[in-house]
């Protein structure tokens, strides 16, 4: 942030006007805020304008939307952003700094964990579990529109990329449920007109399962 915004930011006295700056900076319109708090955008309006009192749990809400502190909004209190590691226990903490991967390395491991999950049924000299050369194949087909489907979003704009590519290696990963996935924040960043991807991801997700829990398919 530039000194002349900070210094802007530091003037700005109103808990209302405080309110607005934290929905600004997160890029968002009173409307779409309004719309994610359960607020009339009017009523949201009072509260910005000063009409009507910004309650407290209206400003913690803010803050767990928007990273912008609830007593920087009510009281002007400093620092304005919200440490998301200050309500994790210290030990996770240090697990987190030590083990904090960048995007790439996470795709690389959510790969790294399919292949080795479907490693015996590929490699295995067991008939009975070995995939056949269709299932083989099958495979590595699966494995290669995954990698082009994900990699698509690398090569876009961080702010249009980023929330697809995150939700598409999720989705690609299994481990979630499509309630985790779709409430999570990489799912709100994903445009609407990326659904097709995510639809595409979760099919391949879906065959590869039926690939690993239905392995012997040759009648052995």
């Amino acid at each position: 942030m530039s000194t002349k915004n900070t210094s802007m930011i530091d003037k700005i006295e109103m808990p209302g006007d405080r309110l607005l700056t934290a929905i600004t900076v997160s890029q968002m319109t009173q409307r779409k805020f309004a719309g994610l708090i359960g607020m009339s955008p009017n009523g949201l309006n009072s509260i910005v304008k000063g009409k009507k009192r910004l309650s407290r749990i209206l400003a913690l809400a803010t803050e767990q939307i928007t990273r912008i502190r609830a007593e920087w909004i009510l009281n002007n209190e400093n620092p304005m952003h919200a440490d998301p590691n200050s309500k994790i226990d210290p030990w996770d903490r240090i697990v987190l700094e030590f083990y904090r991967s960048n995007d790439m390395e996470l795709f690389e491991r959510v790969l790294s964990e399919i292949d080795q999950e479907t490693s015996h049924f590929r490699n295995s000299i067991d008939p009975k579990k070995a995939w056949s050369k269709e299932q083989n194949d099958k495979y590595q087909a699966l494995i290669a529109e995954a990698k082009d489907l994900v990699n698509y979003f690398i090569h876009l704009e961080l702010e249009e990329g980023q929330g697809p590519y995150r939700l598409g290696l999720m989705i690609l990963h299994g481990g979630f449920s499509e309630t985790e996935l779709w409430n999570s924040s990489a799912a709100y960043y994903t445009e609407t007109g990326n659904n097709s991807y995510m639809e595409r991801i979760s099919e391949i997700r879906l065959e590869l399962d039926d690939l690993i829990n239905n392995s012997n398919t040759k009648g052995d």
